[in-house]
C-alpha cells in the first residue's frame, strides 16, 4: 500500500554517507531515468522501496564495526 507521503524523496530525507550514499545517488538518477522511460512508473512505490533499502544499508553500516 502506498504512503500518504507521496511528495517526499526519500533520499533526500535521511543523513547518509559510504556505500549507503553512493546507493542514494544511483538511485535518485535511477528514478529520474524511469520517470522518463517508462509511462507505467509508478514513483510511489519506488521511493518506498529506495526508503526500505536505504534504511537496511543504514542499520548495517551502523552495526558493523571498524
Amino acid at each position: 500500500m502506498a504512503s500518504s507521503n507521496t511528495n517526499k524523496n526519500p533520499i533526500q530525507n535521511a543523513p547518509i554517507k559510504g556505500p549507503t550514499a553512493e546507493f542514494a545517488v544511483f538511485c535518485d538518477s535511477e528514478r529520474a531515468h524511469r520517470r522518463n522511460a517508462d509511462p507505467s512508473f509508478d514513483p510511489v512505490i519506488y521511493d518506498e522501496a529506495v526508503e526500505l533499502v536505504l534504511d537496511r544499508l543504514a542499520a548495517i553500516t551502523r552495526d558493523t564495526p571498524r
